[in-house]
């Protein structure tokens, strides 16, 4: 990534709405959410490039961070003005579709990128002259369907996908003119997904993020940084489809690591010292594994079944 490139996170916190996946409720779901930034920060600094994390709260994350003796993370606070409907799940997520229509304005830079705070930015990532996205349809289409999921997303969109695609929302680049192409999309999509969020599949910023690359792939490339290795989404637990393994994603420059908060959570304190970050995941999620290989899946059965175990290698 050259140094032009200004790289952001969202944590958005609504103690109303405080209902975030995969921290256990006796975790501080702030402070994990604080560390893992942090982490995203000093692997970003180490490769030259500025991170910043955005907020609607920028005093009570300031606390937060003197409280975890963190001084190196940049916080800036954004006035949200979306309406997301109370209680929907991953609601506080749905403001990085705002963060597109703030970036479109070029006041965060001409050229950036929105990533997902439990990630690991291990590599530095190619800029493309193309709006950057991350496509995983091979990881959803398995759980739901592609009939079912191209139908929402035609719903969104108001109109046929015939090569109907699902992209990750920890992920997207590119330069402040892409991203006001791809806010309008979004900004058409919002209200269809509103009115029809008692009927979608799926709830949640990639719903909408989706429809809109669907959009705006029909007049305008979207480079796949996953085709390309560059970016990868890895579960240390059950899924519905057969991922890759470990070993075959841990090059990518950019590892999202959904179910692991409060492992990347550990690394700014630890820093990894006794082992480069990588083997030191693996070490975790062996741990886990065993665990899992002695306690049965809960409902193995059935149709929509999480049934494939994860592998590192």
């Amino acid at each position: 990534m050259p140094p032009e490139v200004k790289i952001y996170g969202l944590l958005y916190f609504d103690p109303e709405n405080d209902r975030h996946v995969n921290i256990s409720s006796r975790q501080k779901t702030i402070d994990i959410y604080l560390l893992c930034a942090a982490n995203c920060s000093r692997l970003l600094r180490d490769l030259g490039v500025s991170f910043t994390l955005i907020t609607n709260n920028r005093t009570l994350l300031t606390e937060r961070l003197l409280s975890l003796s963190i001084s190196s993370l940049q916080v800036l606070e954004y006035r949200f003005t979306l309406s997301v409907p109370a209680g929907v799940p991953f609601y506080s997520a749905h403001f990085k579709l705002e963060l597109c229509n703030a970036f479109a304005s070029g006041d965060f830079g001409k050229y950036v990128a929105l990533i997902d705070i439990d990630t690991l930015p291990l590599r530095s990532l190619p800029v493309s002259e193309h709006l950057s996205a991350y496509e995983i349809s091979d990881q959803i289409f398995p759980r739901y369907g592609r009939d079912v999921v191209v139908r929402d997303l035609e719903i969104l969109a108001g109109k046929g996908l015939p090569d109907g695609r699902w992209y990750g929302g920890e992920f997207v680049m590119g330069s402040a003119d892409q991203f006001r192409v791809l806010a309008e999309f979004i900004n058409e999509c919002w209200p269809r997904y509103v009115a029809n969020i008692g009927a979608v599949h799926h709830l949640g910023d990639e719903m909408v993020l989706s429809a809109a690359l669907n959009l705006y792939s029909e007049k305008h490339r979207v480079a796949d940084y996953g085709a390309s290795g560059h970016v990868a989404r890895w579960w240390s637990s059950r899924t519905f489809n057969k991922q890759a393994t470990f070993k075959d994603v841990r090059n990518a420059a950019l590892l999202h690591l959904p179910a692991d908060k409060p492992f990347l959570a550990t690394l700014v304190r630890n820093g990894a010292n006794k082992f480069p970050i990588l083997d030191a995941y693996e070490r975790h999620v062996r741990s886990k594994l065993l665990l899992r290989s002695l306690i049965p899946a809960y409902g193995l059965l059935g149709r929509l079944a999480k049934r494939f175990m994860p592998r590192l290698s």
